[in-house]
């Protein structure tokens, strides 16, 4: 591991900025922390409320990521209230959490770390805490104090495992004290602490002491196996993944993301899968998100995957009945990691962002396990240990600070056409309600904007280029998002063409081209979204986008107003027959939504309004004024209606028609 440390970036920098500048070097290494792992401290002259010099200690703030913490990401406490404690023998987590929000300088700033007292008791002004991956390697060893003082000898303490709290921070103050001139503390089973007078000295400390660790591991071991792994994922993962979020989602749907670079395959692929990934994790501070264990899948048959997946919630069940003494609570008993060798790797999670943090954080673990076994036999603690951390009362308190999910959450959306007008609405409204929504356009371009457009607003979202007319994109796109969520539960059929033209004088091939997207693309999209539902088994919603003129047709625009009426009599039969399967499909007719939408084309523009006889720039006021309520309609609109449709509000609703039209009467649904 090599320093990131610049004088020139470093030089002028405040305690804060300093603390959070060296905090971000920590961060950038994955190798030593990950998703809000670790922690980092400074003590500094500062002013209570009252305008007092006070001495201050700012640590890392519950919820802020070493990467990018900036130094509001720090929260200020009075080091006298701290060091306070050091002369007390016990104290409850309950009651220390009390005691820091009461010794906090600012109400408005984060929750402070758990580690907070181990910071403080340590009288150097700088502490850096990671749970570097060497070290984890070194310390899941049945004899991981000998392996230890092989590479350091007396140049780090070594503190059992302890749980987090004012327990540790004794524990590791008398360490500490036993040899205060340490360069750092190695705490068993969970990661490295390093300090020092300046911010430089603790963190090229911590740098070299990680560094140490990997040469001893280098020596016996050259790094993970060259895996075998496809150049894409194939059709194996995407069935698989489809599966298992049905078994999955039992108790709450989850997404499911499948990996199968070449680094997850040289693991999944060892002969000693079965006993190394059954070991535990490499640090407690993964096992709420990773779970203690992994699923490992010895066949990939559906009656198989959704065996074992019951499985492995029973012995689940069974060990937090083992375990747990006071509370009924208990999480999801489902595997949040599933190892298929020959495949790779499936994670679970409540979002897409999640399962990603759950495979990052496995991957890791991979190279832990990996390096641990290659330097002797990987161990990690006990069921009882882990169980302390998964349970921990205030774990579980976190839980309670998360906002409710919104309608749509755990939901995955696909919506076609959605590089603008009605699907970018739809797409954006979805993605507002917490669905993670797959935005596809033939035109990839505009469906990247629209994705992007999703995610700066802090939604989920995804683009791929998608002909609906092509029978091959059809299975590519969806077999595309089996493997990056899952499955699907909502799909909008919205992509459409509009050619004008007297019957007697539309050519064959414009003809044919409506029929083409606007009823055999619909046909397309929903047999491959119903092909996955049923696979999943968890029901789902389709909404396809007809139009006010499958009622009312208008003249010279019969090529359109045929396709969308077969796509009408196509969704009316998609609902027969899949409601057995608790996959509704409804209609929806809007009419005359212009805005930013491409099928209102300056052509169509100029027939429509000839074939009204009113001029163009008045095209929109003519179909405002010929509806009932005399309103123009926006794809805002529609989108509200989709949202209902696809949603649990309308969950006893099924091969329905709504028209978002203001009220033409030729086109009330009959």
């Amino acid at each position: 591991m090599e320093s990131r440390w610049s004088d020139k970036d470093a030089a002028r920098l405040g305690a804060l900025e300093l603390r959070a500048y060296t905090s971000r070097l920590i961060g950038a290494e994955p190798s030593l922390v990950l998703h809000g792992g670790g922690n980092t401290s400074v003590k500094h002259e500062g002013r209570d409320h009252r305008g007092r010099a006070c001495r201050v200690l700012a640590i890392k703030g519950s919820g802020w990521d070493l990467k990018s913490i900036e130094p509001r990401g720090f929260a200020p406490l009075r080091l006298d209230d701290l060091l306070a404690l050091r002369e007390r023998a016990h104290m409850a987590d309950d009651e220390m959490v009390e005691y820091l929000a009461l010794s906090l300088l600012d109400s408005a700033a984060p929750r402070p770390s758990i580690e907070t007292l181990l910071h403080a008791f340590l009288p150097h002004d700088w502490v850096d805490h990671s749970h570097a991956d060497a070290l984890l390697a070194l310390t899941n060893q049945p004899d991981s104090q000998a392996v230890l003082r092989e590479v350091y000898g007396d140049e780090v303490g070594i503190v059992p495992y302890i749980q987090p709290g004012f327990a540790l921070a004794k524990v590791a103050l008398e360490v500490f004290e036993r040899n205060p001139n340490v360069q750092g503390l190695v705490l068993d089973k969970h990661g490295l602490f390093t300090f020092g007078a300046t911010a430089h000295e603790s963190y090229e400390r911590h740098i070299a002491l990680v560094g140490r660790a990997e040469a001893h591991i280098a020596a016996a071991w050259p790094g993970p196996a060259a895996g075998t792994a496809a150049e894409s994922p194939d059709d194996d993962a995407a069935r698989l993944a489809l599966c298992l979020r049905g078994a999955l989602s039992r108790e709450r749907r989850v997404i499911v993301q499948f990996d199968g670079s070449a680094r997850v395959r040289a693991f999944v692929d060892r002969p000693d899968l079965e006993l190394i990934s059954q070991v535990g994790p490499a640090t407690p501070d993964h096992v709420m998100r990773t779970k203690r264990l992994p699923l490992v899948l010895g066949a990939f048959e559906p009656a198989q995957v959704t065996a074992a997946a019951e499985g492995y919630a029973a012995a689940y069940q069974a060990y937090v009945r083992a375990q747990q003494t006071e509370s009924g609570f208990q999480h999801d008993p489902y595997p949040r990691v599933v190892l298929a060798p020959g495949l790779g790797m499936f994670t679970s999670a409540a979002s897409r962002a999640e399962a990603a943090v759950v495979a990052d954080l496995y991957r890791h673990t991979m190279h832990v396990i990996e390096a641990a076994t290659a330097l002797g036999r990987y161990t990690a603690l006990s069921q009882a240990e882990l169980f302390a951390m998964e349970y921990w009362p205030l774990e579980l308190y976190k839980l309670t600070l998360a906002p409710p999910e919104r309608e749509l959450a755990r939901r995955v959306a696909v919506v076609t056409g959605a590089g603008s007008g009605i699907g970018r609405a739809v797409a954006r409204r979805l993605a507002a309600e917490g669905a993670y929504v797959f935005v596809t356009d033939l035109d990839e371009a505009a469906a990247i904007a629209v994705a992007d457009e999703i995610e700066a607003s802090g939604a989920a979202a995804d683009a791929l280029a998608f002909d609906v007319s092509a029978e091959s994109a059809a299975e590519r796109v969806f077999g595309e998002i089996a493997r990056r969520a899952g499955g699907v539960d909502l799909v909008v059929s919205n992509a459409g063409v509009a050619a004008t033209a007297a019957l007697d004088a539309l050519d064959l091939d414009a003809w044919n081209r409506s029929l083409a997207v606007n009823a055999t693309g619909h046909f397309l999209t929903c047999r491959a979204a119903v092909r996955q539902m049923r696979a999943q088994g968890l029901g789902g919603s389709i909404v396809l986008m007809c139009s006010k003129n499958v009622f009312d047709p208008g003249a010279d625009f019969g090529a359109y107003s045929v396709a969308k009426a077969a796509e009408l009599q196509l969704g009316r039969v998609l609902a027969i027959e899949n409601g057995a399967h608790g996959i509704r499909v409804n209609m929806v007719n809007p009419d005359a939504v212009f805005g930013d939408s491409k099928l209102w084309s300056a052509e169509l523009r100029h027939a429509r309004a000839a074939a009204h006889g009113v001029a163009v720039d008045q095209l929109e006021d003519f179909y405002a004024g010929r509806n009932l309520l005399g309103v123009a309609i926006s794809a805002a609109d529609v989108a509200e209606t989709v949202l209902f449709l696809a949603s649990d509000r309308s969950a006893k609703t099924t091969g329905a028609v709504l028209p978002v039209d203001g009220g033409v009467r030729g086109a009330f649904p009959r």
